[in-house]
């Protein structure tokens, strides 16, 4: 194969992304699985699909879809209730894998991280070698394939991560931009969901090089800022870096959260799932630290980008999942959606505070907090 030729002005950021990642962890914990239609989420009815299999895909299960939805198209399928922690534990030990091969590495989501590999490539031998080894160490380490997009910045990076799923590797190289991008539907750019689509389409746009013809000052007259991102994203622009990582967590001070959602939905028992995986996580951070929090933040980004950030100062700091769920979940009942739905949730606690000088509680609700513990 000839070497990849890359633009020395350009850089390379990698987006990759852990395939079906949940069902991919299962079957690592139990090779019976393998093959099979794998739907994690729940086994009641009264849940929703957290991620599905390749197999079950195939039987048009998705994420966000209700699991009695999920039963009835695919009722041979493996119903398994999400395990947080494992999950959990995977992802940080894919994060330290893909920390060797940069220092520069944003974790977006507990299955998806960034990487600016412009620095890395003469170490690991070229291009095409060092996109090998991460595939290699991450499949032989923890037993799971990930899909990579390569691409000169962030955006067309996470687009081409998912055109070849799964174990996929899409590359795109600067001097194929945007007219790569023009024959694939507008749907593909991250945050255009249905309700952009639609509008669109009644612009009579549907692809990316048409969309790549409107004017600017029509986007913005239509969409807001929103139609300076659909503006540069057509034309496969992005000046979003990817910052050096911090193990641990960056910032001393606080610790949060955050997940952009499959599908932009209202449905509160969908949203109340994910706040509480949200907080777990946050908590698992906390207590790793031997931290208590007194600041509780909900941050929920609407369809039509609109940010809620709502705060609560408790009296007493805790390192309870409960509590921090039960704060959010309160927030989150005061956000106005009016004719909106949420895209993106998160959950962050501030106001840190040391073992040692936690606050002192009375003997019993010493007691009682010990239980829960």
């Amino acid at each position: 194969a000839t070497m990849i030729e890359w633009d020395p002005n350009q850089r390379i950021i990698l987006h990759v992304d852990l395939d079906a990642f949940f069902a991919s962890v299962e079957v690592r914990r139990n090779p019976d699985l393998r093959g099979k239609p794998i739907i994690v989420g729940g086994t009641s009815n009264r849940g929703v699909v957290s991620t599905a299999s390749y197999e079950a895909r195939e039987f048009g299960v998705h994420s966000a879809m209700p699991i009695w939805e999920a039963r009835r198209r695919c009722p041979h399928g493996i119903f398994l209730p999400v395990d947080g922690p494992a999950y959990a534990e995977y992802s940080a030990r894919a994060r330290e894998i893909l920390a060797r091969f940069s220092p520069r590495m944003d974790p977006a989501s507990i299955d998806e991280a960034y990487l600016d590999v412009t620095g890395s490539i003469r170490l690991f031998g070229g291009l095409e070698a060092l996109l090998a080894r991460i595939k290699s160490d991450i499949r032989e380490e923890l037993g799971i394939t990930i899909s990579i997009g390569c691409a000169p910045n962030r955006l067309v990076a996470k687009m081409a991560s998912d055109w070849d799923k799964p174990d996929g590797l899409s590359i795109v190289l600067p001097e194929e931009l945007p007219e790569r991008l023009f024959g694939l539907p507008v749907g593909v750019i991250p945050g255009v969901g249905g309700v952009t689509r639609e509008k669109l389409a009644q612009m009579g746009v549907t692809t990316i090089g048409q969309l790549a013809r409107v004017p600017l000052t029509l986007l913005e007259r239509h969409f807001g800022k929103h139609g300076t991102y659909l503006h540069r994203a057509a034309h496969g622009r992005d000046e979003g870096v990817v910052p050096y990582y911090e193990p641990g967590d960056d910032d001393r001070k606080q610790i949060s959260r955050e997940e952009t959602l499959a599908q932009d939905t209202r449905d509160p028992e969908v949203l109340e799932q994910r706040l509480l995986a949200l907080s777990e996580e946050v908590v698992r951070r906390l207590r790793r630290r031997g931290q208590f929090a007194r600041t509780i933040t909900l941050k929920v980004k609407l369809s039509n980008f609109r940010l809620f950030t709502r705060s609560e100062t408790l009296p007493v700091a805790t390192d309870l999942e409960d509590d921090i769920f039960a704060h959010a979940r309160e927030m989150m009942a005061k956000v106005r959606f009016g004719a909106q739905r949420a895209r993106l949730i998160g959950v962050g606690v501030s106001n840190l505070t040391d073992e040692a000088t936690a606050n002192q509680l009375s003997l019993f609700a010493e007691a009682e907090d010990r239980r829960e513990e």
